[in-house]
């Protein structure tokens, strides 16, 4: 499927982009390779290696045909791998790119012999930090890996391989959970021992190995191997029904941007703790998933899920629970564009927080305050709530809630133009956001930085920053992330004069939008479309455009834009 899949996507690389370039790309495989008489067939296949400019590696479950004459290689998948990589160090090309295929978690458990070699290529990968590579879920999947590495390649915009290590900090009180329930499970056995309950001490044995082998999976990662803690979660859930194991695994798979994976944690966590039971555990596993489907920018499940878990929390006299979940549902409306519900919700979360005395909520909602006065154009507010945010996080040593205040805070003078102020707040929140391996922070600041450089029109610099936040933002599914990018990105074509490629870009921001019922973003994209045509001379559909901007502002309530936009249709005059 795959091979088919990469011809196809060449053929439509070079109908676009490719000639645009000045290139074209040409696929080859082993298919292409002539018959040979009189000497070794996979010789044929290395000439073609050593002819080509990229060298393209995708694997799945099996690592390949057995190569008795190909010593030390076990396949002639890895010998020709290793002859790319050879001709790299050496002549700088091929360019070699690896790509694998999404293995379900119960597979990677108990691989086979197969599976097993391709795990320890993965292993190697990592550890080494020669090779670009990436993982997709399907062939749509491949098709974009594919499409973006070439186009990337063809641009001379590949990144360095030892770049894209990763590092994944899970939260420290989940990993303290599973620390503390492994050791109530040693505990369990040794008492079922000396009661002589076989059966019993077995199965807490079986859980404590997992929850074992979550703790090293979570040292792992912590220590840039990633690989090794896929392995070692996949193997912790397999059969287990701790709740601590589920929940740490799904912080890792949600870090990682394994959305399938995550969202398969919290069902087996839901089928443990009872999706209809009204417990403490059943409550976390839905606004978990509210979570989830929020970033995914299904905003209807999110709060329909998030509403699950208010009315177990408040029925359980769980306040502090209720508040959190109050402050997701502000966001919800947040992101939907309605600030005055957004602010109920916030403001009844702030006040239980104070109540409690609960200074990591307070600094939460603070930013979300935050948030909904930058949206007003309200900066020195915005400003304030910012400030009280970052202050308590920094006393708590919350580098999550920190890297958060420094972007807003970065955002707000790149709005009054302190361009160099903004730039050093947001490196800061993308500095964070690296050390502890949060991918939705990352894709925000590297997007955030772009806006500073296309401020200061460089737009070289800044589209490499969008498409770096693009990426990432399609790696994880945020589509209201993937929106805003596109309509970064069409804002730099519409600076160069490229008003097809603008009007791209803008409507697939639109498309997103719409769909997802994102009204400032809506907004956005028919002010920015409505600027592309009123370059082109249309005045009638940039004043249609402009219109239906203005609507949406003013139903979200910001009288500051929809003056903006009045003033871009005064200028057009009446005719």
């Amino acid at each position: 499927m795959e091979r088919r899949a990469f011809r196809d996507q060449i053929e439509l690389l070079n109908l676009g982009f490719g000639d645009g370039a000045g290139v074209e790309f040409e696929a080859l495989g082993w298919e292409d390779t002539l018959a040979v008489t009189g000497r070794r067939a996979q010789g044929a296949i290395n000439a073609d290696i050593d002819e080509c400019d990229v060298f393209v590696l995708a694997l799945h479950r099996r690592w390949g045909q057995a190569a008795p004459d190909a010593k030390p290689y076990t396949s002639y998948t890895e010998e020709e791998f290793h002859r790319a990589l050879k001709l790299w160090k050496e002549f700088g090309k091929p360019e070699v790119f690896v790509f694998f295929k999404h293995v379900d978690a119960a597979s990677i458990a108990d691989p086979g012999e197969q599976l097993q070699k391709v795990l320890e290529f993965r292993k190697e990968l990592e550890r080494s930090r020669r090779v670009l590579y990436r993982c997709f879920e399907d062939e749509k999947g491949f098709k974009g890996e594919v499409d973006k590495h070439l186009r990337a390649y063809a641009r001379g915009e590949l990144p360095k391989a030892d770049a894209a290590r990763e590092i994944v900090v899970l939260p420290v009180e989940y990993v303290r959970e599973v620390e503390k329930e492994r050791a109530k499970a040693k505990r369990a056995v040794e008492k079922a021992k000396k009661a002589k309950k076989t059966a019993e001490a077995a199965a807490a044995r079986a859980e404590e190995l997992a929850l074992a082998m979550a703790e090293g999976a979570a040292k792992a990662a912590l220590e840039g191997r990633v690989e090794e803690a896929k392995e070692e979660f996949a193997k912790a859930i397999s059969g287990t029904t701790s709740l601590r194991v589920l929940e740490l695994a799904y912080e890792f798979y949600y870090l990682t941007g394994d959305m399938g994976q995550a969202e398969r944690m919290i069902a087996k966590w839901l089928a443990t703790s009872g999706a209809e039971g009204e417990s403490a555990e059943t409550a976390a596993a839905y606004r978990k998933w509210g979570l989830l489907f929020h970033m995914r920018g299904d905003l209807e499940r999110a709060e329909n899920m998030f509403r699950k878990a208010l009315v177990i929390d408040e029925r359980l006299g769980r306040v502090d629970e209720a508040a959190k979940v109050y402050g997701n549902l502000g966001v919800i409306y947040l992101t939907r564009g309605a600030l005055e519900k957004a602010e109920e919700m916030l403001r009844k979360a702030m006040a239980i927080f104070k109540e409690l005395g609960r200074r990591e909520g307070m600094a939460s909602e603070y930013g979300n305050l935050g948030l909904i006065y930058q949206t007003r154009g309200e900066l020195e507010k915005a400003e304030e709530m910012h400030r009280k945010a970052l202050a308590i996080h920094e006393k708590l040593g919350r580098p999550e809630g920190m890297a958060a205040a420094y972007g807003n805070l970065g955002l707000i003078y790149l709005t009054r133009g302190d361009l160099d102020t903004a730039e050093r707040l947001l490196r800061k929140a993308l500095e964070i956001e690296q050390k502890i391996g949060r991918l939705e922070g990352i894709a925000t600041q590297y997007g955030n930085l772009g806006l500073i450089y296309q401020a200061r029109g460089d737009f070289g610099t800044a589209e490499g920053l969008l498409r770096k936040a693009l990426e990432i933002e399609q790696k994880i599914g945020r589509l209201e992330g993937i929106a805003s990018q596109y309509g970064n990105i069409g804002v730099i074509y519409l600076r160069r004069g490229e008003l097809e490629k603008a009007e791209e870009m803008h409507r697939k921001a639109l498309a997103i939008s719409e769909k997802q019922g994102l009204v400032k973003g809506m907004a956005i994209s028919y002010a920015n479309l409505g600027t592309v045509q009123k370059q082109r001379g249309d005045l009638a559909g940039a004043r249609e455009l402009w219109g239906k901007s203005r609507e949406l502002y003013a139903k979200m309530g910001l009288g500051h834009m929809v003056k903006k936009v009045e003033g871009w249709l005064a200028g057009l005059g009446d005719g």
